[in-house]
């Protein structure tokens, strides 16, 4: 059976939100929505990454068990932090002296509708798939037409043709995945409500009410 790493991306600087999302208390969890993503992720497979240039920021909110990686850089985009990421997990096992991780669940720090029951269902049906095919680089939902690449699982074997698009200045995921192989999972009424992010304290307002309304 494959196995399943977790790497959370809060590398963004919030300019929209004019505040650090990853910091936003999420109503009802008693935590940040970092902490919430981060433990959606700890439900789902075995280790848990967070890659942020700012460590320091977020460490204190994370228990041991979510390893911190630096973001080399600032501003680059989630691409680069996934090559990144991809790297120092690679070491961070060659270190540790433990297997690497067949696929990478990949997260954004500022989703608060994840679903571990979905999550989890997509994980069990991609090991099934894994010993069916071997070529896609990855397994996404797609939603209005466009790949949602930062809430699905990355193979290891992506890893030679993200690094050629960064060389080639693409940061754009539409962009690397429209010449790529992918799995699309398949995705219901609920699952596409769970893909929402905040940007925008007008997005994170709506989300708000909307909670609100689902638990008054």
């Amino acid at each position: 059976m494959s196995s399943t790493a977790a790497l959370v991306l809060a590398g963004g600087r919030s300019r929209r939100m004019g505040c650090d999302k990853a910091l936003l208390p999420l109503p009802g969890h008693q935590a940040t929505l970092l902490e919430y993503v981060c433990s959606v992720a700890q439900a789902c497979v075995n280790r848990t990454y967070v890659i942020t240039p700012w460590p320091e920021r977020y460490g204190h909110l994370l228990p041991s068990t979510i390893a911190l990686l630096q973001e080399p850089t600032v501003d680059k985009g989630p691409l680069v932090a996934l090559a990144a990421g991809w790297s120092m997990i690679l070491k961070d096992c060659q270190h540790q002296r433990q297997p690497a991780p067949d696929w990478l669940l990949v997260l954004a720090c500022d989703m608060p509708d994840l679903d571990v029951d979905t999550l989890q269902m997509w994980r069990q049906e991609l090991a099934g798939w894994t010993l069916e095919r071997g070529d896609e680089i990855a397994a996404l939902p797609r939603h209005n037409q466009r790949w949602d690449p930062l809430c699905g699982f990355y193979h290891r074997r992506c890893i030679p043709s993200l690094e050629n698009v960064i060389a080639n200045n693409i940061r754009s995921f539409q962009q690397w995945l429209t010449n790529e192989d992918e799995r699309v999972i398949a995705l219901s009424k609920t699952d596409s409500y769970m893909l929402r992010n905040c940007n925008t304290p007008r997005q994170w307002q709506q989300f708000l009410d909307e909670a609100s309304n689902r638990n008054p």
